[in-house]
């Protein structure tokens, strides 16, 4: 009765029995998402067969809304920078929701998430990615390969490399895969929270490939271009 619960995104009161908690159903429902993969170079959607219409593109996107809408930015940040793990439950509602509706079998797929370095990780307390992967793994019943995508390379925020380029340079050799036979022959569902110039993912997805990992999938919360 004296702090009342309040969507973070248009401050009125959250319902008690609302699931969200931090959000109300109308600023959640107010959330446009895809319903299509993307080609990670230029966008476009492209066919339930996840084949991307660049052929130098070694995965296809998935990313379930754009980063411009205010509840996801504030959710995202939320979670991701005031370590309100509440705020989890729907940033992982929306991934889930969107993977849900999509015409692809994600059936074989192994759930990935994309690892930050052990001080950061300490730091934040916890990894947004690997929350978002355990609601993704739960959603569709998919194993997870953990620990095995490591961090190896410290390296400053994404976010703080303005220039695509400094993006690019900043990630290189960031990512070592502990376990190259885990990965060999399986379909991989590489999960993060925001993807803007692709350079984490791109280089992500290189080292899986270097394991041996066949098709892979990188399904996001949101692009920011």
């Amino acid at each position: 009765m004296l702090f009342p619960r309040t969507c973070l995104a248009c401050a009125k009161n959250v319902h008690a029995n609302n699931a969200h908690a931090v959000i109300c159903d109308a600023c959640m429902a107010s959330v446009p998402l895809y319903d299509a993969l993307h080609c990670p170079v230029c966008m476009r959607r492209i066919p339930a067969s996840g084949t991307p219409c660049h052929p130098e593109a070694k995965y296809v996107l998935a990313p379930a809304t754009h980063y411009a809408h205010a509840p996801v930015q504030k959710l995202i940040w939320q979670m991701k920078y005031e370590n309100w793990m509440t705020a989890g439950a729907p940033v992982g509602t929306l991934l889930t929701n969107y993977l849900r509706a999509l015409p692809h079998d994600f059936t074989d797929y192994h759930v990935v998430p994309v690892p930050l370095h052990k001080n950061r990780e300490w730091k934040r307390g916890f990894n947004q990615a690997a929350v978002l992967g355990a609601h993704v793994s739960t959603a569709f019943h998919l194993p997870t390969i953990a620990k095995n995508l490591v961090r190896i390379k410290e390296t400053p925020a994404q976010a703080d490399q303005k220039d695509y380029a400094l993006r690019e340079t900043n990630i290189q050799g960031a990512f070592h895969v502990e376990r190259p036979a885990e990965f060999k022959g399986k379909n991989i569902l590489l999960v993060d929270d925001v993807t803007t110039s692709g350079a984490t993912i791109r280089e992500a997805v290189r080292v899986l490939k270097s394991a041996g990992a066949k098709k892979i999938i990188a399904a996001v919360v949101a692009r920011a271009r």
